[in-house]
């Protein structure tokens, strides 16, 4: 994936877990979301991105109880941080691309 692109991505799972704040998703609906945004991306290159966005302060992930027994469920959630700068009220990322609205 060029790099410009992983930027975009990085921007549009921001921007989706944006729209669903304050609930927490979990990874598969996030890249079934980003399907249908146009952007599909594999699982382990999700995490990359995930980790890549928490080490930012954007997203935080956690694990939630699962109903199977030794099955681990991560949910991501956007911070008070990612909002803020989806929203744009924080300087521009050159690793994360989201559009600013005027």
């Amino acid at each position: 994936m060029v790099t410009r692109q992983k930027d975009v991505v990085r921007g549009k799972i921001l921007y989706y877990l944006a729209l669903v704040y304050p609930q927490a998703v979990t990874l598969p609906l996030l890249q079934g979301e980003l399907d249908l945004f146009g952007y599909p991306v594999p699982m382990e290159e999700l995490r990359f991105h995930l980790a890549y966005l928490s080490e930012k302060g954007f997203v935080a992930i956690e694990d939630a109880a699962s109903l199977q027994p030794r099955r681990k469920v991560e949910l991501v959630k956007v911070t008070a941080r990612g909002i803020d700068y989806h929203d744009g009220r924080l300087p521009a990322d050159e690793g994360v691309y989201v559009e600013r609205q005027r």
